[in-house]
This record gives C-alpha cells, structure tokens and sequence, in this order.
C-alpha cells in the first residue's frame, strides 16, 4: 500500500474530533517574511533581528531621489545625432537600476517632494585635461549625494577607440550608472566586466549596457533603506 493510500484525510481528530480539512484555515493570510534570509518577521518590525536586513512597508516609502544634471552640455537642437545618444543612454541606464529603488530623473527634482535629499550627478564639459571619465562621493554601505562625469572625455576615449554609435551609448551609460553605484554604498569590483571595476576600460564597457548583479542591488537597496530610517 503507498503512502497515499495509508494517509487518510477523513480520520478525526481524537481529541477535537474534527476532520482535516475543517482544521485547516485557508483564508489565513501569510506570515510576512524578511526579504533578505525569509525568516518570519512581525508587520511592525523595522529591522530584522536575524540578519540585521531594515524592512520597509512600502517601496514608495524608501525611493532615493538621483538626478543626472545635463544641463550643462551645451547641444545645438540640430545635432540630433548627439541627442538620440543621450537619449539612449539615459535608456539603459533607467534599466539598469529598475530593481533598485530610486527615481531616476533628467529633470532638477521637485523641492516640494525631494528638497535637498537627493543624489546630483553633474554631467559637464571642461577642456581641464584629467585621467578620469567620472568620480563620485563614497562611504560603503551609505547613500552619499554627489558625483560627476567628464562627457567629453567619453566622447574623446570614443574617438581614440573608434567606437560605434551603439558603443558610445553604452560608455556613457555604463560610465554615469559606475558613479551613481559608488554614490549608493558600492566599492569597487575586482572582476574587470563588472560596472564597478575599478576604472571602466572602453573595450569592454562599450560592448553591452550597464547592469547590476544581485548582491550588488541588495547592497545598494539597504542602503537605501538606511538613508531614509536616518533622516526620519
């Protein structure tokens, strides 16, 4: 006889004399549980006690503002090949942090909704030379608010490297979406496809749009989490 067959769901119990199935309440609702190590958590926890992960109630409740300033680069309108790059490479990376909460915008932010808690990445022109494609506060594990991409050092490495259009796209967005990383608690990686390695190399961070592993969202949606448990 299979086990099937021995387990029968009409036996009573002895002492409530119950069936099964009056015993079950389907229409419980579930226990909620940790995002991070799924453990049982209580709805007014904020903080788990198991591995130390903070909950939010609403992800509407912890979205960082970011603001990636264009305004600086001075565009004629006619130049629409410069324009459809831009674009595109806001795209990507809008796409690439659709799993971290932020908002991302090109516009200057709300003072009424954000006022001055948010993340600026200035995006500019200066004929100053340097070695660097961007930079970017940084504390690990902490929001910080500011950063700066060099778009004409970009333009020139595209240049010198004689990169594609699509390839210019994906160096920018690669390059803006590094420093905003840094600006939301991450260090630098050793791996040198990842967004985060330590000085992005054209030949590699040309060839696909920025993305985010998903250690690296957890970290960055903790701290998060934490800028807005402090600033409450």
């Amino acid at each position: 006889m299979s086990l099937y067959d021995r387990l029968d769901l009409t036996k009573h119990h002895r002492q409530l004399k119950t069936p099964i199935w009056e015993r079950i309440n389907l229409e419980r609702p579930l226990k909620p549980r940790c995002q991070a190590c799924h453990s049982c958590i209580q709805p007014n926890w904020r903080v788990c006690p198991f591995c130390g992960w903070l909950i939010a109630k609403k992800d509407e409740e912890t979205l960082h503002g970011i603001w990636i300033d264009i305004s600086a680069i001075s565009i004629d309108s006619e130049d629409t090949a410069i324009l459809e790059v831009l674009a595109d490479a806001l795209a990507k990376i809008f796409s690439a942090f659709r799993s971290v909460n932020v908002f991302l915008t090109s516009e200057q932010p709300d003072q009424k909704r954000w006022g001055q808690n948010f993340t600026h990445v200035y995006v500019f022109v200066d004929d100053q030379p340097v070695d660097y494609l961007g930079l970017a506060s940084f504390s690990y594990g902490k929001v910080t608010n500011h950063a700066a991409v060099r778009i004409d050092q970009i333009f020139n490495a595209s240049y010198l490297a004689n990169l594609s259009v699509n390839q210019l796209s994906n160096l920018i967005a690669n390059t803006i979406a590094h420093e905003i990383g840094h600006t939301l608690g991450l260090d630098h990686s050793y791996l040198p496809t990842d967004i985060m390695h330590d000085g992005l190399d054209h030949r590699i961070h040309s060839l696909m749009p920025p993305s985010f592993h998903a250690e690296q969202i957890i970290l960055m949606n903790n701290a998060i989490r934490k800028d807005i448990v402090i600033s409450k």
